[in-house]
């Protein structure tokens, strides 16, 4: 058991050691639906290396981009680093911006569980996966279209000409509205310029509050907007999803994001399956953090594991797996 232990606190201090300095007051959000064990080793993790931790324990949120309590909001804006380790994701809520915007480093842990702590993920060569994460993100930055396929029938594109992109790999990334990285991380995106998207998205291997798809939900996209969901139970599950919330869940692509990290596996909880090698995900619902327009109370990632991905005329994943070169 102390080994066990140990272990989750070895991994726990990684993002501490990439993001904090000496004395950083340090907030962790997390909710009852979490582990004990997990928040408990990022909070030792934070003690042991000189930081000054909180534990702030909420009730579970009902929907990914769901506002946590106003208490643990103005915990995070008074905090130098808060990490967000809860069961439904607060990183793209409004008090999630409103501590970006702030300055307040943030670092996304949704979704985490002991197992994925200890995965390969977690201990993943974060300095490694920088120079990849720089190559792919200046792709984005020179780009003027993105295009995404799969052989289960995505086909979609999107305007990404001047639009904000993130290429994060454990370390936070600053820009005009984002402060924050994730753990486990490794993913490049950008969100679109609202509007352009057109096409067919089709989910194919996990989707947030849902878990892993026992059949493909296809999205059909029109100016930015998502007019149509076919598919079985849950794609109903997901339009129900939709119907309940503001009219600007509805929107799509609120980000398109390429995998980088080499040693995480799909699990069924998006804070891995994202981050897969050469997956893709894309989200519907607010962008507002991710330097967009659209504000919503969700934000609700899917993946595609094998895809290809297109900026202009260069083409960057073929069927799931990474063309470029770090460097190149």
């Amino acid at each position: 058991m102390f080994a066990e232990t140990a272990e989750l606190v070895r991994n726990a201090s990684k993002p501490f050691e990439l993001n904090a300095e000496p004395g950083d007051d340090v907030v962790i959000v997390t909710d009852s639906a979490i582990d004990e064990s997990v928040w408990a080793a990022l909070f030792a993790a934070a003690n042991e290396r000189g930081l000054d931790p909180t534990v702030a324990l909420i009730p579970p949120r009902e929907k990914h981009g769901n506002d946590p309590t106003s208490a643990a909001a103005e915990a995070m804006l008074g905090a130098d680093l808060a990490v967000m380790v809860t069961s439904t994701a607060i990183t793209h809520s409004e008090a999630g911006a409103a501590a970006q915007h702030a300055g307040v480093k943030c670092i996304a842990m949704d979704e985490m569980t002991p197992d994925i702590l200890r995965s390969g993920a977690a201990g993943a060569d974060y300095e490694a996966m920088q120079g990849i994460a720089q190559t792919l993100g200046e792709i984005y930055a020179d780009g003027s279209e993105m295009r995404i396929t799969s052989d289960h029938g995505t086909d979609v594109v999107g305007d990404i000409e001047g639009q904000t992109y993130w290429p994060i790999a454990g370390k936070i990334v600053e820009n005009a509205t984002q402060n924050i990285c994730a753990f486990p991380d490794g993913e490049v995106g950008v969100a679109p310029d609202e509007g352009t998207t057109q096409g067919t998205v089709v989910w194919d291997t996990t989707v947030h509050g849902i878990g892993l798809l026992d059949e493909p939900i296809e999205l059909t996209v029109e100016d930015g907007w998502v007019i149509d969901i076919d598919g079985g139970r849950e794609a109903d599950e997901f339009r129900e999803t939709l119907e309940n919330a503001d009219e600007n869940a509805w929107y799509c692509a609120a980000e398109m994001s390429i995998g980088i990290n080499p040693d995480a596996e799909i699990s069924g909880r998006m804070r891995t399956d994202k981050k897969v090698e050469g997956a893709v995900h894309i989200a519907t619902g607010a962008n507002k953090d991710l330097g967009g327009k659209i504000q919503s109370a969700l934000h609700i990632d899917g993946t595609i594991r094998y895809p290809d991905v297109w900026v202009d005329d260069q083409k960057l994943v073929e069927d799931g797996e990474i063309l470029v070169e770090s460097g190149a």
